[in-house]
């Protein structure tokens, strides 16, 4: 009689909290889409970076559907679905931490390829590489910054040479050519330009997102362990009910 009270009040537990995992997943979903959604037009600096948001997302869905599966071992009392969804939630837990990890250690190195892939991207800048090409003025026109580390970085680009200047979109108000001649002999007025580079802005904001990110990872994982723990239990009296019957 303790046996099947012990049971299901496991049951009800791991149900609940199957519930919350569902949650959860859902959570993970939203955060990995926020990110990844927030800096998709900044693939061309970042693809490294939004691999890990993608898998998180991935990640996430597994969650949500995992607990679902959940639920079912445990309403229908089958150890089998039950081992299966504990030995799966372990395999989630461990991806959540490797990805949470990852986040954190891309954190501490973001400056140095931040800076880099920038800095590169620029001497490819042209209308006939459409990714590079956008991505620039997406950055410089919502960040209202210019090149890396600021708008000289323009002056000995192969674009910058050829308008002697700097793009568009590192003009306050973007008007067509108003980045021409920056560069020109003389005394260019350059009050119209933003002056101030990219790199600082988009470093900031990387770094605090791959922080939410880490800790968003690693705080449900470790979440995730009660479940395995309830799930487990839950197997084992339903094995020794199986054994005394």
């Amino acid at each position: 009689m303790a046996l099947d009270t012990g049971m299901k009040c496991i049951k009800y537990l791991l149900f609940i909290f199957n519930l919350l995992f569902v949650v959860s997943g859902s959570a993970v979903i939203v955060v990995g889409a926020v990110i990844e959604a927030k800096y998709g037009s900044y693939l061309n600096f970042m693809s490294t970076y939004l691999s890990a948001p993608s898998v998180l997302i991935a990640v996430g869905v597994l969650i949500f559907s995992v607990g679902f599966f959940g639920c079912c071992g445990a309403i229908k009392e089958n150890h089998c679905m039950v081992v299966t969804f504990s030995v799966l939630l372990v395999v989630i837990f461990v991806v959540q931490v490797v990805v949470g990890a990852a986040s954190y250690i891309m954190r501490s190195e973001v400056e140095s390829f931040l800076r880099n892939n920038m800095l590169k991207s620029m001497t490819t800048y042209n209308k006939s590489n459409e990714g590079v090409y956008r991505t620039w003025n997406v950055i410089q026109h919502d960040n209202a910054c210019c090149g890396t580390d600021g708008f000289r970085d323009w002056e000995n680009t192969a674009f910058g040479i050829s308008v002697e200047g700097v793009p568009d979109d590192c003009c306050k108000e973007s008007i067509q050519d108003c980045g021409r001649n920056v560069f020109a002999t003389g005394l260019p007025n350059l009050d119209p330009i933003n002056q101030e580079g990219c790199f600082d802005k988009l470093k900031g904001d990387v770094e605090e997102n791959l922080t939410i990110l880490g800790g968003v990872a690693i705080g449900i994982g470790f979440v995730q362990l009660v479940g395995v723990a309830f799930a487990c239990c839950l197997a084992k009296s339903l094995k020794r009910q199986c054994e005394t019957v």
